[in-house]
């Protein structure tokens, strides 16, 4: 009887056994046929499957490495960072045994040979060149990270005379997933909608994951944006790496649309980086006909310059670019699951690999090969680059800020970058406005890191190209809202070098008979302090009238937290208690009265200080969301702010209660799947007395369903030369991908309280652009005339931007409707916008009903 059982069980799986047998592909298909160490396990004897049958999963890929760092000694992994949801990313250094026996003198050659104080005195004759190969960065891109599985395999277990001088004259830092959530949640879904007979129509489930997809992090932020707004976690210890070894070349795997082929650069000659020496460029090249014979030899399709740029320097080819080290961006035609039809045939997951994998070799072999030119170029990288500054006006920055966390926070990021920053000695004057000392800093060009010092603060408005596949400005000091200038002079004598601090954190002494604590507006850490006293539930007011307290020699702004001690629905010391549990948190100024302010014009009982009401919010997600700007809200709610927020898919407004919210946002979206009674029930809940706030698209989709009434300018400037084949470089024209706008802001309006300026700066994408409202005190951020900070400006459209809102405030009914026609939040770096953003959510209740743009 058992017998029976055992060969009824071997019948019943054979089928499926010789249906996975025919799914796989053998190790040849995807490496060289070369003799490999036993010793060495291969992915399919670990996994239990070959690589492309299944698609692999982040745990299953850590474990496999771990198994080879076990087996071998030419290999030994590192951990760099931890994702949001806790999975380790962890790079693999391998080389031969010789070179791991004296890595760190290896990657300390190489740090002196990126130093131009020390590079001349490296002997490069014999020094490895580095090679950092890095796959998945979007997670829904799995070619790459279950490639490496194999090129780790290939290296470490590769008995040929090849893969023995690659080891010999190269060390390999083999990053298998650069996004380890994005990639367990693409993984997840394609693995469990796989079925035994594989479906290529490329409507099937397997095929279309849900809302957001994996191509993102835990946040919804995509991470190949990240590499120079060190965002999250992931981006810090990629960059942490990178300084770290300052690779020679770094490769960087991605896909690209089902009827594509295959990608590699250089890209676009006309849209590179003009901080990039060209010979960047021409190395690339070189490099490129590696790939080009490697793919020849497989009989894959290919090509090179064109679709990709090398300019933004926030991207994972690109930023190595700014270094001295080769950037290069491979993109593969994905399948999206595990078999996809498309214009040049079946394109089966195996095969993307196979690609993946083919020009990771490629890329060693260039490595290998071009060994003494990299490490020449990256020796004389520094020299070429100031050779070029030195022909500029600009020689150095300098910003300033009032606020010390900011401060603190942009001198942090700045060292992350290995990028120098001194402390102002004395005051300096430039182009009229004065840098004070202690509050003011000098970031010079001639330093160890110019090109990345000098995009953190460059403004840019002339382009050789009309083409950009991402942002065309990203200027990281107008996004943090410094007061900044170019400086014609260098490093100013005996100034200091700065580092950021840990800041001290304090509690106050409240008594008894103390009167009221407060914290003076326009603090970088104010509305997260703010949130947290609302969550111990302390009544917080605020003043929307300027307060001097002069017994206390105070001035509070408008926008300043109140906390009375009296009226609370605690005692004195449990107040007390929970006011200092806050302020313990975070380094804030705050201050406790023994007084009312006594018969000042405005005291602290002043009809003009209202109470704050803790926000109830509800963000719209899902399928009409842009996933990347409803990530936005979601990071900022809840990593900066500490709010916990609830999120609907769309298409469930219609069947929930509204009345447990007293905040709704639309991020950046068409939200075309609503009906009219959607847009009905959200205007009966704002009529109730409520908050609608748009973001972007999100406010455009307001106007659009007449929510709230906004006129669209016309543009003009289309051109009657145009020629077929000009038809894409035409529509390149046209379009404002990221560009940064300087708007004119009422700083006595509730949405602009606590800034230090009558200008701020927003990132603007899109070419709709609208009135001022009627009301003109609803448009409280309008464009200046001399509105680009930095950035591309198609053609024809200055008059379209002037004067054209930025942020308006309408009345419906009792409530407010508030439209950010720009993204506050663009990409978590922007905390310029982010204080407007803040404002909008606690004092939307404080706009005065005269000031809103009356939609009844």
């Amino acid at each position: 009887m058992r017998l029976f059982k055992i060969l009824l069980a071997i019948i019943s799986f054979a089928p499926l056994c010789m249906v996975a047998q025919n799914d796989a592909k053998s190790l040849n298909y995807y490496l060289p046929n070369i003799a490999y160490d036993p010793k060495i396990p291969t992915p399919e004897s670990y996994l239990g499957y070959q690589i492309g049958e299944w698609h692999v999963s982040h745990d299953q890929l850590l474990g496999y490495f771990k198994a080879l760092d076990a087996a071998s000694t030419k290999i030994e992994l590192k951990t760099y960072a931890k994702s949001h949801e806790g999975r380790p990313l962890i790079y693999a250094i391998i080389s031969d045994d010789d070179n791991m026996a004296r890595i760190d003198q290896i990657k300390k050659s190489h740090q002196m040979l990126a130093d131009p104080k020390t590079a001349s005195s490296v002997d490069i004759e014999t020094l490895p060149a580095i090679l950092q190969q890095g796959y998945t960065i979007h997670g829904n891109e799995p070619s790459g990270n279950n490639g490496a599985l194999l090129v780790a395999y290939y290296l470490v277990a590769g008995q040929s005379a090849e893969v023995k001088n690659t080891l010999k004259n190269t060390v390999i830092l083999l990053d298998p997933c650069l996004n380890p959530d994005g990639a367990q949640r693409f993984a997840t879904w394609v693995n469990s909608h796989k079925g035994q007979n594989l479906s290529s129509d490329p409507v099937s489930r397997e095929l279309n994951e849900v809302w957001p997809g994996g191509r993102y992090n835990h946040y919804w932020f995509d991470m190949n944006r990240d590499w120079l707004l060190l965002v999250h976690p992931e981006s810090r210890g990629r960059i942490q790496t990178f300084h770290e070894w300052r690779p020679n070349v770094l490769t960087d795997h991605h896909e690209m649309g089902t009827n594509s082929t295959f990608f590699f650069q250089p890209g676009i000659p006309s849209s590179v980086n003009p901080n990039t020496p060209w010979e960047n460029q021409i190395l690339t090249e070189e490099i490129g006909q590696f790939h080009a014979a490697a793919l020849d030899s497989i009989g894959s399709q290919y090509y090179t310059k064109a679709n990709f740029d090398d300019f933004y320097y926030g991207k994972g080819s690109t930023y190595p670019d700014a270094h001295g080290c080769i950037g290069i961006l491979f993109e593969q035609a994905s399948s999206r699951g595990h078999l996809q039809e498309s214009v040049n045939g079946p394109v089966s997951f195996p095969f993307t690999i196979r690609n993946q994998v083919t020009t990771s070799l490629s890329s060693q072999r260039a490595t290998v090969n071009m060994r003494k030119k990299l490490l020449t170029f990256k020796r004389d990288f520094h020299k070429q680059v100031m050779a070029k500054l030195a022909t500029e006006k600009i020689k150095s920055y300098v910003f300033s800020d009032n606020d010390p966390v900011k401060l603190n926070k942009f001198i942090a990021f700045l060292e992350a970058h290995k990028v120098e920053v001194y402390a102002l000695n004395e005051e300096i004057t430039v182009d009229g406005v004065k840098f004070n000392k202690g509050t003011s800093y000098q970031v010079p060009l001639e330093q160890h890191n110019p090109v990345i010092a000098k995009t953190i603060f460059e403004e840019v408005k002339s382009y050789q190209d009309s083409s950009f596949y991402d942002v065309s400005g990203w200027t990281v000091a107008h996004a943090f809202g410094l007061k900044f200038k170019g400086y014609t002079s260098g490093l100013i004598p005996n100034a200091k070098a700065a580092k950021s601090q840990l800041l001290a954190t304090k509690t106050l002494d409240i008594q008894g008979q103390s009167y009221a604590v407060v914290v003076p507006s326009g603090q970088y850490n104010m509305h997260t302090v703010l949130q947290g006293f609302l969550d111990n539930n302390v009544l917080v007011k605020t003043n929307t009238l300027p307060i001097n307290l002069k017994k206390d020699k105070l001035n509070l702004s408008e926008g300043s937290l109140i906390i009375p001690m009296k009226g609370q629905k605690m005692a004195d010391q449990a107040l007390a208690d929970a006011i200092n549990s806050v302020i313990s948190k975070h380094a804030i100024q705050a201050h406790v009265l023994s007084n009312g302010n006594s018969t000042e014009e405005v005291a602290l009982g002043h009809p003009a200080v209202i109470t704050i009401d803790k926000p109830s919010i509800l963000v719209i997600v899902g399928n009409s969301v842009t996933p990347t700007s409803a990530g936005e809200v979601w990071y900022h709610l809840d990593k900066e702010l500490g709010i916990a927020a609830t999120y609907i898919e769309s298409n469930r407004l219609r069947g929930i209660s509204l009345a447990r919210y007293n905040t709704i946002i639309l991020p950046e979206g068409n939200y075309g799947t609503w009906s009219d009674s959607e847009v009905q029930k959200l205007k009966e809940w704002t009529q109730t007395g409520n908050t609608l706030m748009g973001i972007g698209s999100g406010a455009e989709w307001l106007v659009d369903r007449k929510l709230i009434t906004l006129v669209e300018r016309k543009k003009t400037g289309v051109s009657n030369t145009l020629t077929y084949q000009a038809l894409d470089r035409e529509s390149d024209a046209k379009v404002i991908g990221g560009s940064i706008f300087e708007t004119k802001i009422d700083q006595t309006h509730p949405i602009f309280y606590g800034y230090n300026s009558k200008t701020c700066a927003f990132m603007h994408s899109g070419t709709r652009f609208f009135d001022a409202t009627t009301n003109h005190v609803a448009s409280p951020a309008v464009y200046n005339d001399n509105f680009l900070l930095s950035g591309y400006l198609p053609k024809g459209i200055n008059n379209a931007v002037k004067g054209a809102a930025t942020v308006t405030t309408h009345g419906v009914g009792s409530g407010r409707v508030i439209a950010f026609l720009d993204n506050p939040l663009f990409r978590g770096y922007w905390f310029a916008g982010a204080k407007a953003f803040n404002n909008a959510l606690f004092y939307g209740k404080a706009l005065d009903r005269r000031s809103l743009e009356s939609e009844d």
